[in-house]
C-alpha cells in the first residue's frame, strides 16, 4: 500500500463504528506537511463510540516517524477495544465506559501508552528497518459518572503534543506541559514559568532577548517520546467535563504556528463541527508567513476538537 494511502486506511479503520458517544461532537483534521505531502508523520485516533481520542506526532523526519505514529495509534486503539469488550461482555458493540469509580482509568491509560511504547520499539522498529524512531502522544478517554451522569476525562501525554480545555466564561487552559527545552529550563531554575510562556508565545523577534531567541528556536526539541532510548515518564491527570466545554488535542504543527490566544479565539467562535479544520487552515496560513512572524513553521498538522453538548 502506498505511503500516502496508509494513514487514510488507519483513519478509516478507527472510524468503522456507527454508534456515537452521547453528548459529544467530534471534529478532526490532519494534513501532511507541504514539504512531503505524500507522507503524514502525524496520526490521529478517534474512537467516538468508545470515548477515546488521541494525536501522535512521529519523530525523525522520515518514513520512520510515520511508522512510529501509526504503530502507536494502532496499538493504543487495539488495547482500548480489548478493555471495552472485557468490561462490556453483554454488548455487541462496546461503548464508552461507565461507573468511573469502579475503574482506575488513569492506570488503564498508563498501560495503553506503555504498550504503545513497546510496540513502537518492536513491531514499529521491525517495520521501519531501524530502531531510530519515536512518537509523541496526547490521549483523552471519557467515562460517565454513575451518580451525577457527568463525564470524567482522563488524559495523558508524552512529548509536546498538547491538550487544551476551553470552558465558557473562562480563559483557555492548557492541560499538558510539554516535555521540552522550556520545561527543562524551568526545572533548572534558569527561567520561570511566566518567562517560559512569554517565550513560547512570541510572535516577532523583537519581543525576545538574544538568549531568549535561542530558547525559542530550540523549544520544539522534546526530551522524551514513545520508542525513545528510555521508557517514558507518562503524565496523567483527570478533570470533570461540563456541558459547553471544548477540548482540543493537537500536534505541534498547530501550537507552534498559532499562539494560545489565537487558538482560544478559534475554539470560542467557530462552529463545533468545523473548528479542527479551521485551526489547521490558520496554521497552514501562518506557516507561510515568514516575513511577518517568527512562529512560521511548515509541519504536519493535526487537531481533534471535542465539544460537550448541553
Amino acid at each position: 500500500m502506498p505511503q500516502h494511502r496508509m494513514n487514510q486506511h488507519i483513519h478509516t479503520a478507527l472510524h468503522s463504528h456507527t454508534q456515537a458517544l452521547p453528548h459529544f461532537i467530534f471534529a478532526h483534521r490532519t494534513i501532511a506537511c507541504e514539504r512531503h505531502p505524500e507522507r503524514n508523520e502525524d496520526s490521529i485516533l478517534i474512537d467516538q463510540p468508545g470515548g477515546l481520542a488521541g494525536v501522535f506526532d512521529g519523530v525523525g523526519g522520515s518514513a520512520a516517524g510515520e511508522i512510529a505514529s501509526q504503530t502507536a495509534a494502532h496499538a493504543t486503539h487495539h488495547r482500548w477495544r480489548q478493555i471495552l469488550e472485557k468490561e462490556q461482555k453483554k454488548r455487541k458493540i462496546p461503548t464508552f465506559l461507565e461507573n468511573c469509580d469502579k475503574l482506575n482509568l488513569c492506570t488503564i491509560l498508563e498501560d495503553l501508552i506503555r504498550d504503545a511504547d513497546e510496540q513502537v520499539r518492536t513491531t514499529g522498529a521491525q517495520r521501519a528497518g531501524t530502531d531510530d524512531l519515536a512518537t509523541t502522544v496526547a490521549l483523552a478517554a471519557f467515562c460517565r459518572q454513575s451518580e451525577t451522569r457527568d463525564y470524567t476525562m482522563v488524559f495523558a501525554h508524552v512529548g509536546d503534543s498538547r491538550i487544551y480545555l476551553l470552558r465558557e466564561e473562562e480563559p483557555l487552559k492548557r492541560l499538558t506541559s510539554d516535555d521540552g527545552l522550556l520545561a527543562k529550563l524551568i526545572e533548572n531554575q534558569i527561567i520561570n514559568e511566566a518567562d517560559a510562556f512569554r517565550i513560547d508565545q512570541a510572535m516577532i523577534i523583537e519581543q525576545l532577548s538574544d538568549t531568549e531567541i535561542s530558547y525559542f528556536r530550540l523549544r520544539g526539541g522534546i526530551t522524551q517520546a514513545l520508542g525513545g532510548p528510555l521508557p517514558p515518564s507518562i503524565h496523567i491527570d483527570q478533570i470533570t467535563i461540563q456541558p459547553g466545554d471544548r477540548i482540543l488535542l493537537c500536534t505541534d504543527g498547530i501550537h507552534d504556528n498559532l499562539t494560545d490566544a489565537e487558538i482560544e479565539e478559534i475554539l470560542r467562535k467557530e462552529p463545533r463541527t468545523t473548528t479542527a479544520r479551521i485551526l489547521v487552515e490558520h496554521s497552514i496560513e501562518r506557516s507561510h508567513d515568514r516575513s511577518n512572524t517568527v512562529r512560521a513553521k511548515p509541519d504536519d498538522m493535526s487537531a481533534i476538537v471535542l465539544t460537550c453538548r448541553f
